[in-house]
C-alpha cells in the first residue's frame, strides 16, 4: 500500500471534490494526509482526514491576508511568472523546507496536487518527487500561462479530473490525451449538520437554490436572491430553501413569502436528496452532487469556469441557462416553471444519476493504476 499526499487550494470547493477520493484510497489500505495551510484544519479533521500544516514559519493573518489570499495570489504571479516580494518568497521557502521535511519523515510514495497550487507542483518537481493534478475543475489553469511555456514539463503530468467522462464536451475528451476522468467523487459520507425536514412541505415541489460556497464573490449576489425569492412569491404551489451564504441575513431582503426558507448555510446533499430543482451558479462541486441525485439544473454562472459549465449543462439537456445579473422576476418564475415541468430534465438527469452509480470506484482503480506504472516507471495510459 502506498502513502500519499494530497495538497489543494484551501477553499472547501476544492476540498470537498477530493474527500471520497481519500476516504476510499483510504478504506483501501493507502495511508492518505492532507496538506494545507491550519486554517482548514478543523473541517478537514471534522471529515476524519488526517491533516498536515504547512503554514509554520509565516504568519497569513499578520499579513492582512487569509491563507486562500495567498495562494490565490501566488497562484496568479506563477501562471504569469511575475516577481514576488520578499512576503511571498518567504512563503514558498517554507512551504519548500516544509514539504522537504515531510518527504524525509513520511517517505510519500506518491503526491495528488491541485494544479491552482503550482508552487507545490514546482516543489514537488525540483525535489523529484512523482505526483499527479487533481483538478477539480474541468479547466486546467495552466494552459496557454508563461509558466507552462517555461516549465513546458508540467504539461506533461497526468491530470485526474474530479468529475464524469460523460459531463464533458466529447471534442475535449478525444483530444485529451493526459486527461483522466476520476468520476463524480461526491462524498455522501461528508459531514453535515442535520437539516430540521419540519420547515418544509412533504406535499409540494421543492427548490434549493445557492451561489456556493464563495457566494460573496458574486457581483449581484443580493439582487438576485432578492429576485427568486420574488418569483417565488408568485409560485405558491412550490417551495424554495435559498442558502443565502453568510454575509446575508432576511433583514437584507423584503417581502420573503411562507413558501420560502431562507438559511445562511444549508445541508447541501442532505436537500439534493429531495430536491425536484437546483438552481446553482455553475460550481462543478454543486453539479456534480445534483447528477448524483438527479436533479435537473437552473444555472446562473458568475466567474471563472462556470459560463463553461453552464454551457455543458445546457448542451447535455439537464437544465437552462441564465443571466445573473440582468435576470427579471418574470424570467426566474418562467425558469422554474419550466424545468419543474419539462420530463426531458428530469429524463437526462436520471440518466446522469444512473452513470454516476455505475461509475462508483472507477477514481481508486485509475488512481492505483496511476501508482502501479510509477512503480513500474512506465508511461501512464488509462
Amino acid at each position: 500500500m502506498a502513502t500519499i499526499i494530497i495538497a489543494m487550494l484551501p477553499e472547501m470547493g476544492h476540498l470537498n471534490a477530493t474527500l471520497k477520493l481519500a476516504r476510499t484510497l483510504g478504506e483501501r489500505g493507502h495511508e492518505i494526509f492532507y496538506l494545507g495551510g491550519s486554517e482548514r484544519r478543523a473541517y478537514m479533521e471534522k471529515q476524519g482526514m488526517r491533516f498536515i500544516s504547512l503554514d509554520e514559519g509565516w504568519d497569513s493573518a499578520g499579513s492582512g491576508f487569509s491563507q486562500l489570499d495567498v495562494m490565490e495570489f501566488l497562484l496568479e504571479a506563477r501562471l504569469h511568472c511575475q516577481p514576488l516580494n520578499q512576503y511571498f518568497t518567504t512563503v514558498i521557502e517554507t512551504f519548500r523546507e516544509g514539504i522537504e521535511g515531510l518527504i524525509g519523515y513520511l517517505q510519500p510514495d506518491f503526491l495528488l496536487i491541485d494544479p491552482y497550487v503550482p508552487d507545490v507542483a514546482l516543489i514537488a518537481q525540483e525535489l523529484e518527487m512523482p505526483f499527479a493534478f487533481l483538478n477539480t475543475t474541468l479547466f486546467s489553469p495552466l494552459d496557454g500561462t508563461e509558466l507552462l511555456e517555461s516549465s513546458p514539463e508540467l504539461g506533461r503530468v497526468p491530470q485526474l479530473i474530479t468529475c464524469l467522462e460523460e459531463f464533458d464536451y466529447p471534442e475535449v475528451v478525444r483530444r485529451s490525451r493526459n486527461r483522466h476522468y476520476l468520476g463524480p467523487g461526491v462524498d455522501l459520507q461528508r459531514h453535515e449538520e442535520p437539516f430540521d425536514w419540519n420547515q418544509i412541505d412533504h406535499t409540494i415541489p421543492l427548490i434549493y437554490c445557492s451561489l456556493g460556497s464563495q457566494s460573496h464573490n458574486c457581483v449581484g449576489a443580493q439582487r438576485f436572491f432578492q429576485v427568486m425569492i420574488d418569483a417565488m412569491s408568485g409560485l405558491p404551489h412550490l417551495q424554495m430553501i435559498l442558502a443565502a451564504g453568510v454575509q446575508f441575513n432576511s433583514g437584507d431582503f423584503q417581502s420573503i413569502p411562507a413558501n420560502v426558507l431562507m438559511l445562511k448555510h444549508a445541508p447541501q446533499l442532505q436537500i439534493l436528496e429531495r430536491a425536484d430543482v437546483v438552481i446553482t451558479h455553475g460550481g462543478l462541486n454543486t453539479i456534480k452532487e445534483a447528477l448524483v441525485f438527479g436533479v435537473p439544473m437552473i444555472v446562473f454562472p458568475s466567474f471563472g469556469e462556470q459560463p463553461m459549465n453552464a454551457g455543458r449543462i445546457v448542451h447535455h439537456g439537464l437544465g437552462v441557462w441564465g443571466n445573473l445579473q440582468s435576470v427579471t422576476v418574470e424570467q426566474a418564475r418562467s425558469f422554474i416553471e419550466r424545468v419543474v415541468e419539462t420530463e426531458s430534465f428530469r429524463e437526462r438527469a436520471a440518466f446522469f444519476r444512473e452513470r454516476c452509480e455505475a461509475l462508483d470506484g472507477s477514481d481508486v482503480k485509475i488512481v492505483e493504476a496511476l501508482l502501479a506504472a510509477e512503480n513500474c516507471e512506465q508511461e501512464f495510459v488509462q
